[in-house]
């Protein structure tokens, strides 16, 4: 048997499922959706639910918001309010917000994730991003972003600052003495009175010592730069590949790095993307797939490329590859994952991937699935995997949840029960 494995429901809160049956039973805009998607992951025994955010309607594919709006792409809500709600609902899932280290104030971010990890005892994890979007940079008063790997110098110092405000309290610095009427003890709360080339704050944080001290940091960096800042900081990475080998040798890099770092590789998870189709019959799977395959509109595809490489991919040949050396300012991984790995696919078969949440197609029945999954952890080294999909798509979710867990725990790869009260302590269970 297999070791076990964690699992993850991704996606973003917003539009993007309106035209989804699912769109007919619950509207995205009100927390009822939201609620029901936490409890279901719950009940499959899910390590958490990651949200991603995109923080501006991007202007990236033909220069304008037009088309992002007229189809509803990257129509997103904030997520941090609605992990609140959906922690409410749930006494285990973890709750996993996408914050930009380029957009949001340091102080800003550590008090809201402090306050969340207080309202969920301890089940926040914090996906750090630095941001592609110019779009983005201007919705909050910039007029660009800095070069690609500044941002990354940035969003270290910026983890740091945000570190030490989290523990400008100590542990035992909350007395709630009612006899002597202390509720802290003031020599165990400090300012940071913190200065660095980017940032400065005062301190201390007005939220107390988190229950998890930090919550769990998620990275999806997949560059050379990306990836240095993922071995210095990150508790868990995210990453989308198009093979088992690229798997495999992603996680082995990541862990040699992290072993040279003078860190346990075991510190770090990896979780692979994967979104399955799955049918009755093989036959059945694959006539979805294929179907799936036809409708994925191109044009969905190449935007939500478009935002992701912050480059406007409408000029490029459908027909031929994406060059490997585009001047991209966005995700320096997501060109890699299609230029190094896959150099022959064309950009239309890239979008049509892109439009679909799928990069490494998986389908069959459920026990066939269960197959693909147990070999692909064994082969490419992952620790999990995150079910990519547009997060309102209920009916999806129901099927990865009532058809899918049920085998995998079955055959112990995935977990039947929650081993403690914090996503941190139910990450490193094992």
């Amino acid at each position: 048997m297999s070791r076990k494995l964690h699992f993850a429901w991704f996606g973003a809160p917003g539009a993007g499922y309106w035209n989804l049956p699912s769109a007919k039973q619950y509207d995205w805009r009100q927390g009822a959706l939201y609620m029901d998607i936490a409890k279901l992951c719950e009940s499959a025994f899910l390590d958490m639910v990651l949200f991603a955010d995109i923080p501006a309607i991007p202007t990236a594919y033909g220069g304008s918001n037009d088309h992002y709006v007229k189809h509803g792409y990257e129509v997103h809500l904030d997520p941090a309010p609605i992990l609140a709600m959906m922690g409410g609902v749930t006494r285990h899932l973890g709750l996993g917000a996408t914050l930009s280290t380029s957009l949001y104030p340091p102080f800003l971010l550590a008090r809201m994730m402090g306050t969340l990890d207080h309202l969920t005892a301890g089940r926040t994890a914090w996906n750090v991003v630095t941001s592609a979007s110019a779009s983005a940079a201007q919705n909050y008063g910039q007029d660009n972003l800095p070069e690609h790997d500044e941002r990354y110098d940035i969003a270290d110092e910026y983890l740091d600052l945000v570190r030490k405000l989290w523990d400008s309290w100590a542990p035992d610095a909350v007395l709630e003495d009612l006899e002597r009427d202390i509720f802290a003890d003031p020599a165990k709360v400090k300012p940071v009175n913190f200065a660095g080339k980017y940032f400065k704050s005062r301190g201390p944080l007005t939220v107390p010592a988190l229950p998890q001290r930090h919550p769990v940091i998620v990275m999806a960096g997949t560059s050379p730069r990306g990836q240095r800042f993922a071995v210095g900081n990150a508790d868990m990475v995210i990453a989308h590949k198009n093979s088992v080998q690229d798997m495999r040798t992603y996680a082995t890099q990541l862990r040699a790095q992290l072993e040279q770092a003078g860190r346990d590789p075991a510190s770090c998870k990896i979780f692979f993307s994967i979104k399955p189709v799955m049918g009755d019959t093989p036959a059945e799977a694959e006539a979805k797939w294929a179907e799936n395959y036809a409708n994925a509109p191109v044009e969905s595809g190449l935007s939500y490329l478009s935002g992701t490489l912050a480059m406007d991919m409408m000029p490029f040949d459908l027909d031929k590859p994406l060059p490997p050396d585009l001047p991209v300012q966005g995700m320096i991984g997501k060109l890699l994952q299609y230029t190094q790995a896959k150099k022959d696919m064309t950009l239309r078969e890239i979008a049509k991937h892109e439009a679909m949440h799928e990069t490494f197609p998986i389908c069959g029945t459920p026990e066939q699935v269960a197959d693909i999954i147990e070999a692909t952890a064994e082969e490419g080294g992952a620790d999990g995997f995150h079910f990519r999909a547009k997060v309102g798509d209920i009916g999806y979710l129901t099927e990865i949840a009532t058809k899918l867990m049920p085998i995998l725990r079955k055959r112990g790869l995935a977990r039947s029960s929650y081993a403690g009260g914090t996503l941190r302590e139910n990450l490193f269970a094992f």
